[in-house]
């Protein structure tokens, strides 16, 4: 599964409540300004989270209102954190590192971190031969894969390292 904006904004709420454009600034300095949303689509994915109980707005209709997570989106927020299916795209994985990182206790993102590795792990498939004189492009694109695994792989045990070493100091 893909990590969808209100996921993403219901693991921001984890750490603390905030207002759309708190959480919209939260947003980039996570993923990069490259990566950035509009406010407004902030506020659209609150309000579904809204609907479907996630989280709940207080304040005024007409100003900065604050999010807060309920209990059914705290459920919500650590199942999709610490459930990484196997096939979980990169990019879907090295997010939910990213966010373990900004936004997360050490218990859960050590959680988070074994769970993403795992999913790594199983993507990094051997190829069949890497020694050939001819290389069709699905063994091409089987190798890109496999070395795109390895490497991030050994990017999350290097900042799950960090973190201890952070942590210790602290």
């Amino acid at each position: 599964m893909t990590a969808t904006l209100g996921d993403i904004l219901l693991v921001f709420l984890a750490d603390s409540p905030g207002s759309a454009y708190e959480l919209r600034q939260r947003h980039a300095q996570t993923f990069g300004a490259d990566r950035g949303v509009d406010v407004l689509r902030v506020v659209a994915s609150l309000t579904r989270q809204e609907r479907l109980g996630h989280v709940r707005a207080s304040g005024r209709r007409r100003g900065p209102r604050t999010y807060t997570l309920t209990e059914n989106g705290q459920r919500r927020q650590r199942a999709w954190m610490l459930d990484v299916p196997a096939d979980a795209s990169g990019p879907d994985v090295l997010d939910r590192v990213l966010l373990a990182m900004a936004a997360t206790d050490r218990v859960t993102f050590d959680a988070v971190v074994a769970s993403c590795l795992v999913a790594l792990e199983s993507q990094r498939a051997r190829p069949a031969s890497r020694r050939r004189e001819v290389v069709s492009a699905p063994d091409a694109r089987a190798e890109l894969e496999a070395m795109m695994a390895s490497s991030a792989i050994r990017w999350v045990r290097h900042l799950a390292g960090r973190r201890r070493e952070r942590d210790a100091a602290a």
